[in-house]
């Protein structure tokens, strides 16, 4: 038999007569499975047997199928599109949600999961109308089988199916829509789990069946009739007669029995079914589980039920049943549905909405904070872990909240502590009263934003002198000024993503830096492990502090490239009013690049510290939930503008702006002429 087998099976794998060769003389091989061509492929279960010998007599069956059904059908089918946004209100998502005027989106997905549960197959047939689909049906399993192909090349010849009257008519492949869960012996049907739980099944079945009997006899136990002398034929059949009558019948059963002849009464052993029964139902019911994939929880066992175990049971069912199930009904959409639709679609499932796995949404917030503070965008953030946030400006860079120094850079002055008794109250920057202690705090942040400003320039300065020869390149040749001036700012354009990525990484570490500097002097600590200490630190990923990175940057690097392009613009309308040649025009501009860029990176270092120091020290004073109001302290040297020595003082509410219209010094939304070079601070108190 063994010989004949692979005899066959070489047959299948090898060239034919008619086989054409490719190139090279290499033969094309095709594997398929050893089952007989234009005949119908049979299952030993049928939805009907499932159904009655299974879904309706076994409690475990019944409560494994429904609860994978009611998991599984509660998830929203959507359609999206190559990059994976939702595509809202696509055709197809309607007739996901209507798929035909009997059964409603949800029914579909019920039933589709109850056949693969139950028998391992299910199939759709979707009326297409100009290559959409209207309406899908359901189609029962029973009345469908594969007939696989004699044509190599072609798996499926088509469909034997069973119509009106028991008549058999066979349709084309593309008839229905085939989901399966794989059998490895039959790649034409499915296997269910249904199937291989089969035996445990029948074997719980007959355990109940004893035991209704058993309780049908009173629970009484094995036993005979033994009588002094031998019966007769009639006196046996009369005690029979009164046994039946007295012990079975349900409404006599408490009655004494009276049998005479010296009967007695020999109890026997118990069977070993009927004293391991308990035991042996909860074997079968781990077994069932384990066959659905379930924990047994599910089912009723709570032998070692526990609160941690009900919320891991829930997750599991998800993650270890429902989603891989799932997974297995998109792959068969995506493969025989999406195509109908052309290449620009995907059909997936939505499971934000999933009570059981929002639980993890706080262990998903913990990562993408670790992935955002390793500068991955917030875009590749939210895909990944699929957090379902919609997009907003700048979601598509990554911050680097880390040293921003390379090897061998200056690194920023570390700034001696405040004198002893410089503030009171027990935290060193609030409620400051004396003047010796506002110069020492002023001195303190002062010292700190220039030892930034070699570091921020440091970063800027390479941007310049790229942005220079880019335009340095982009006005070779061209004819006119206007020519070069559009190509300048073609150039300067094509930088606003190196500029986005510098500034976001200077900007979360400058706001990093003070806001943790200020939490401290403020009397922050790390967050204690005991839940009764009420401690502090400063969020630098707080959302407010998203929104103001995101703006801000944004804000900021508009305007260095916008003031970037009118320098340029001025250098070629001055080389046009002096009469200089287009070489010569350009060589002016070189020159610019190369004489200005230290000049213009220290003025945007300076700029962005006085900025990003500032608003760091007002939102860590937000989060320590102590500061009520602020007070502005003006620089303490010879270098600060009038206006500000007179504001020297001046307090406010914490979210109330100061005189000048700024909210905090260096404050970017007011007007210029109060922040530009500002080197102002503001201190903090708890009062009211």
């Amino acid at each position: 038999m063994l010989d004949r087998l692979r005899s066959q099976l070489a047959r299948a794998l090898g060239p034919s007569k008619q086989d054409t060769r490719q190139p090279g003389g290499v033969s094309t091989l095709r594997v398929e499975a050893i089952q007989t061509p234009n005949l119908p492929v049979y299952s030993d279960m049928s939805v009907a047997k499932a159904t009655r010998e299974g879904y309706k007599i076994s409690i475990f069956v019944y409560r494994s199928i429904r609860t994978i059904i009611q998991a599984a059908s509660a998830v929203p089918w959507i359609v999206t599109d190559k990059e994976g946004n939702p595509i809202k209100d696509h055709q197809l998502e309607l007739v996901f949600r209507n798929p035909n005027p009997v059964f409603s989106g949800q029914d579909m997905i019920e039933i589709l999961i109850a056949h693969l549960e139950l028998v391992g197959n299910a199939l759709w047939q979707p009326i297409i109308v100009g290559k959409e689909i209207k309406e899908i049906w359901p189609v029962m399993p029973d009345l469908v089988k594969p007939i696989p192909s004699e044509e190599r090349g072609k798996w499926l010849k088509g469909w034997d199916v069973v119509t009106t009257g028991g008549r058999h008519q066979e349709m084309p492949p593309e008839q229905f829509i085939h989901f399966l869960q794989v059998d490895p012996g039959n790649p034409y049907w499915g296997m269910s789990p249904l199937m291989a739980a089969a035996r445990t099944v029948d074997t719980d079945n007959e355990a109940q069946d004893t035991q209704k009997v058993s309780m049908q006899n009173r629970g009484a136990v094995e036993g005979v009739f033994t009588h002094e002398s031998p019966l007769n034929e009639e006196q046996w059949i009369e005690v029979r007669r009164q046994v039946r009558e007295k012990f079975l019948d349900k409404n006599r059963r408490r009655e004494p029995w009276v049998l005479g002849a010296g009967a007695k009464w020999q109890q026997m052993s118990l069977t070993p079914v009927e004293m391991d029964f308990i035991a042996s139902r909860l074997a079968n019911l781990r077994a069932v589980a384990a066959a659905f994939g379930l924990d047994p929880w599910w089912l009723g066992d709570r032998t070692t039920s526990t609160y941690n175990n009900v919320l891991e049971a829930r997750k599991a069912l998800y993650e270890d049943v429902v989603i891989p199930l799932l997974d297995d009904v998109k792959s068969t959409m995506n493969l025989k549905i999406a195509p109908i639709y052309g290449e620009d679609i995907r059909i997936t499932y939505d499971t934000s909405g999933i009570p059981a796995l929002r639980e993890d949404f706080g262990k998903k917030v913990t990562q993408a904070q670790t992935l955002w503070a390793m500068g991955v965008p917030f875009e590749q953030i939210n895909n990944r872990l699929e957090m379902g946030f919609d997009e907003f400006d700048g979601w598509d860079s990554g911050y680097l909240p880390m040293n921003l120094l390379p090897s061998g850079s200056p690194k920023p002055e570390e700034e001696p502590p405040l004198e002893p008794g410089a503030a009171e109250g027990g935290s060193k920057a609030l409620n400051m009263s004396t003047e010796e202690s506002k110069t020492a705090y002023w001195k303190m942040i002062d010292r700190r934003r220039i030892g930034w400003w070699a570091v921020v320039t440091k970063k800027v300065e390479p941007l310049y002198k790229a942005e220079g020869t880019a335009v340095a390149e982009a006005i070779a040749g061209k004819d006119t000024v206007e020519e070069m001036e559009a190509a300048a700012s073609r150039a300067i354009k094509k930088m606003t993503k190196e500029w986005e990525k510098v500034m976001s990484a200077v900007l979360v570490s400058l706001v990093e830096d003070f806001g943790n500097r200020t939490a401290d002097d403020l009397g922050a600590q790390p967050k204690s492990e005991t839940p009764s200490e009420r401690k502090w630190r400063f969020d630098p990923f707080s959302v407010a502090a998203r929104r103001w990175l995101s703006v801000h940057g944004a804000e900021s690097v508009k305007t260095i490239l916008d003031t970037n392009l009118a320098d340029v613009r001025s250098v070629l309308l001055r080389g046009q009013d002096e009469s200089l040649s287009m070489t010569q025009i350009g060589q002016k501009l070189r020159d610019f690049y190369a004489d200005r860029s230290s000049y213009k990176a220290m003025r945007v270092a300076r700029t962005e510290v006085s900025s990003a120091s500032g608003w760091a020290q007002r939102e860590a004073a937000k989060q320590s939930g102590v500061v009520k109001t602020k007070k502005w302290i003006s620089s303490r040297d010879d270098r600060v503008r009038d206006s500000h020595v007179d504001m020297d003082g001046e307090e406010k509410q914490l979210e109330e702006a100061y005189s000048n219209g700024l909210q905090y010094p260096g404050d970017t939304s007011g007007d210029p002429a109060e922040f530009i070079q500002c080197r102002c601070v503001e201190a903090y108190y708890s009062r009211q």
